[in-house]
């Protein structure tokens, strides 16, 4: 999965940089969060000056995250993001493959004049980067990351926090390994990081363990008041107004897996979950089977990333969406079928 050549030239452009800045993409998820800093941790053991930077802020489920709280993010700080992503001699695209995916943090990082590196594992990365790590076959951009840091020659370094944050990344975004995207190096890299020290409980819970009552709350409006099931169309939608949020007293991080509770309905084999923003509608979509969310989601809400899981947003209203999610019902389920056919 790691390009031992592509590793020569992560290594080349290391080895003069003083400066580091590691980014991330929008709505930060374990993934883009643990494997930020984890690349961190490792790259101060070798002397290096690392700033992370995300768009905004990550989900409070991920504050348990050694280092989480030194992140700079660009909405509260955007002076000492733009100066960290200026000072950069090396800058890290982590968990994300084009530019957009930085919303408001764009135009900065676009300026900046460092060599871009590159590790993610969705579909379809732009060309920006210099060198990159790409699998869209991998599990998570935190499988992709050990492998650098083995081939870096820094797998001793990985101590039992950076397993951690990485292990969290993997956990995550494999929905607790039972996605099809797993396999055996997959498991076989959490072995390696058990090895050296990794408590995989205590991970699992501080990300799924106690929960806020107003987080559960929520999940439980969503569910009974604001879930559609059409068995006709193997198909459910999940959505939330901003009305919906501020009841419950949101805050990042509270809708988390709320979509797969809708792919979790007998007979689903498509969800989508919608929830009302400042400036839009974020959508994500989940898949079992052949049906690809990642095309659906790119024709119709510009959105992407992977076969069975992917993202996409709007700026219409959230009734609006819903209204063109319903007009949509036929054409999943026309997908569903042509790709049940295709595969059989």
């Amino acid at each position: 999965m790691v390009d031992v050549s592509d590793l020569v030239e992560f290594q080349r452009h290391l080895d003069g940089a003083h400066h580091i800045a590691i980014t991330s993409h929008r709505s930060p998820d374990a993934d883009a969060v643990g494997t930020s800093l984890a690349l961190a941790r490792y790259l101060r053991s070798t002397g290096k000056e690392v700033t992370c930077l995300l768009p905004d802020a990550p989900d409070e489920a991920l504050d348990w995250m050694t280092g989480v709280n030194d992140i700079v993010l660009f909405d509260r700080d955007p002076g000492q993001a733009q100066e960290a992503l200026h000072r950069a001699d090396v800058l890290f695209a982590l968990d994300y493959n084009g530019m957009g995916r930085l919303g408001p943090m764009k135009d900065a990082a676009e300026s900046a004049t460092g060599t871009w590196l590159m590790v993610d594992h969705h579909m379809g990365p732009e060309d920006f980067p210099t060198a990159r790590v790409h699998d869209a076959r991998c599990s998570s951009t935190a499988e992709l990351l050990w492998g650098v840091i083995a081939g870096l020659g820094g797998k001793e370094a990985v101590d039992a926090t950076t397993a951690g944050l990485l292990y969290a990344g993997m956990m995550t975004d494999t929905g607790s390994f039972r996605f099809n995207s797993v396999s055996a190096e997959t498991h076989r890299v959490v072995a390696a990081m058990m090895d050296q020290g990794l408590n995989h409980t205590a991970v699992h819970e501080a990300i799924f363990g106690e929960q806020p009552m107003d987080r559960m709350k929520l999940h439980a409006f969503a569910v009974v008041e604001r879930m559609e099931v059409y068995p006709e169309f193997q198909t459910a939608f999940v959505h939330l107004t901003a009305e919906d949020m501020e009841r419950f007293h949101y805050r990042p991080g509270y809708t988390e897996g709320l979509v797969n509770k809708a792919l979790g309905v007998s007979g689903v084999k498509v969800a989508v979950f919608a929830k009302q923003s400042s400036d839009r509608v974020k959508m994500s979509f989940r898949s079992v089977g052949q049906f690809s969310v990642r095309d659906f989601a790119e024709k119709h809400f510009d959105g992407g990333g992977h076969h069975n899981a992917a993202g996409g947003a709007s700026k219409e209203s959230i009734g609006v969406v819903m209204a063109r999610l319903r007009g949509l019902l036929p054409e999943i389920a026309a997908g569903i079928t042509a790709a049940e056919e295709a595969d059989a």
